[in-house]
């Protein structure tokens, strides 16, 4: 599990360098670019807020199936 979510942690943080890296090198004005920026970081914390909720439901979840077994 730990190792798991250091991967999906490293994948995340890996993807949202890259994006970095591509807005900054596209010649853009620097209201265009702030725009995509605040997009881009609005959208990554939306998914990673939604993965996390979804993990937690999958925790209680898989612990009241235990409990019944």
């Amino acid at each position: 599990m730990k190792n798991t979510t250091i991967c999906i942690i490293s994948a995340l943080g890996g993807a949202m360098l890259g994006a970095a890296v591509a807005m900054l090198t596209t010649p853009q004005s620097g209201k265009e670019l702030r725009g995509k920026i605040h997009d881009v970081f609005d959208e990554t914390a939306r998914r990673i807020h939604d993965d996390l909720c979804n993990c937690k439901g999958q925790g209680a979840e898989h612990a009241t199936a235990e409990k019944h077994e």
